[in-house]
């Protein structure tokens, strides 16, 4: 009915938006104010480390074990995350491969362009432009389903109230 390459992008689309969602309702914004925190606590370690600080490795390094429940917690939902992620992507796969993968070539590529993994020579196939089309949408879509962290959210808040506040005076 629609071009093959339209149909297809369209179809990424909808996978996009179902694992953006998935992962929004999988890592809320405590999750992710979670991870920050362990990523600022391992770069403080890292400087001190670096410069010999033994008396702030040693007083660091005592909120190790709580630091790696974190990552163990919030590791553990982006593990659950990928999988569910890869089990779309090829639940979708194995359907789109009956109805498109007898179409070949579904685009050329200008001159003697290649991308490796997603073109055969310079001709896209069906899954190459799938891969093409779900890395292009999953980049906004990624922005627009964002999860913030907790802490962000209320010191953006925080700022646009004092924007109102000003424009009111």
């Amino acid at each position: 009915m629609f071009n093959p390459m339209f149909e297809i992008f369209l179809i990424a689309l909808a996978v996009s938006i179902a694992t953006n969602a998935l992962r929004k309702k999988l890592l809320g914004p405590e999750d992710m104010a979670k991870m920050m925190e362990s990523q600022r606590y391992r770069k403080m370690l890292l400087e001190a480390q670096k410069k010999g600080d033994k008396k702030t490795v040693q007083k660091l390094m005592k909120k190790q074990e709580y630091y790696k429940k974190i990552d163990a917690e919030v590791g553990k939902k982006n593990l659950i995350l990928m999988f569910a992620s890869l089990g779309i992507f090829y639940f979708v796969y194995a359907a789109l491969a009956p109805l498109y993968g007898g179409t070949g070539v579904v685009a050329v590529l200008p001159g003697d362009l290649t991308i490796p993994f997603v073109s055969q020579g310079n001709k896209l196939t069906f899954i190459g432009w799938f891969i093409l089309s779900l890395l292009a949408v999953n980049m906004p879509l990624g922005k627009v389903f964002e999860v913030k962290p907790g802490v962000i959210q209320d010191a953006e808040k925080n700022a646009e109230d004092k924007k109102q506040k000003k424009k009111v005076r």
